[in-house]
């Protein structure tokens, strides 16, 4: 394959590694709001419940992005980055279970 053959792969890769990001992003920021609440008899259940899911699908669009973007450094820095932010969140979010 030429090099002009394999451009618009490039920009398709490219482009699917960035909307699979911005999803994990916006997945990450949707649990912000469960950050440091409590357990009490009077919150809502659904709340972590949400959040954790959230978080669970953050990770998996994060990982498909890592997948897609496998010989991207620049990438890969991003991603571990991410992930050290959604593993500081999941300890802040109290236990749907």
């Amino acid at each position: 394959m030429t090099a002009e053959h394999q451009k618009p792969s490039l920009w398709l890769r490219g482009l699917l590694t960035a909307g699979l990001y911005a999803v994990a992003f916006g997945m990450l920021a949707l649990s912000l709001p469960a950050v440091g609440t409590e357990n009490t008899p009077t919150s809502d259940p659904d709340t972590a419940a949400g959040s954790f899911f959230c978080l669970v699908l953050s990770t998996l669009f994060l990982a498909a992005a890592a997948g897609v973007s496998f010989r991207w450094k620049s990438v890969r820095l991003l991603c571990l980055v991410h992930l050290a932010l959604i593993v500081i969140v999941w300890t802040q979010v109290p236990s749907p279970f």
